[in-house]
């Protein structure tokens, strides 16, 4: 994102950080799910997060009214439904063909790295770097939980980490998007002051 964002930038932001934040959500729900944790306690810790999380991206939102808005790429919208039906796709062929050799253990992992992979093509289509650092982190994870963590546990414990690491991507895109509007506010409203004198 350049030092002067577009609101079509900061309300992308916005909008792949809800996203993040609800598929993450659901995950750490399922590992939790999975290793007999969910109660009301780990139920409100989770909505609690997730909340903070939705009222970033919305004061985000908001603040994509104050700048420019740029004309909407038909190109850009017809590719990124294509990476995410392909996602989509390998994910159903996975959960399928992991059932039938009967390694259920592992399809979450599977699906783990799905989803890592296919933020690899969504960084370069929105020239978001941090789409690399999560793919390469969900990617490692996927493979470190597969070869590491024993059956037993396994669905649980790479659901969990999964969750955790799409919050943290959605946090961190948030928290630098709202340090370029801000500051981009900052110079605007400078720069006006002065015109005005």
């Amino acid at each position: 994102m350049k030092n002067t964002p577009t609101a079509n930038q900061l309300t992308g932001r916005a909008i792949g950080s809800i996203f993040f934040a609800v598929f993450g959500a659901l995950w750490i729900v399922l590992a939790l799910y999975a290793k007999q944790r969910l109660n009301l306690t780990t139920a409100t810790w989770v909505a609690s997060d997730f909340t903070v999380l939705l009222v970033m991206a919305l004061w985000l939102f908001r603040q994509a009214r104050r700048f420019p808005k740029s004309p909407d790429d038909p190109a850009l919208s017809k590719a990124f439904n294509r990476i995410n039906a392909i996602q989509l796709a390998a994910v159903c062929i996975t959960a399928f063909a992991f059932a039938r050799l009967h390694l259920d253990a592992y399809v979450l992992c599977a699906i783990t790295a799905i989803v890592g992979l296919h933020l690899f093509p969504l960084a370069r289509l929105f020239r978001y770097p941090l789409h690399y650092v999560t793919g390469t982190a969900l990617v490692a994870w996927a493979v470190a939980s597969a070869g590491l963590v024993p059956a037993d546990q396994l669905q649980g414990t790479c659901a969990l980490g999964t969750g955790i690491l799409l919050w943290l991507s959605a946090f961190v895109t948030l928290a630098i998007a709202a340090t370029i509007a801000r500051r981009a506010s900052t110079g605007y409203a400078a720069r006006q002051n002065t015109a005005g004198i």
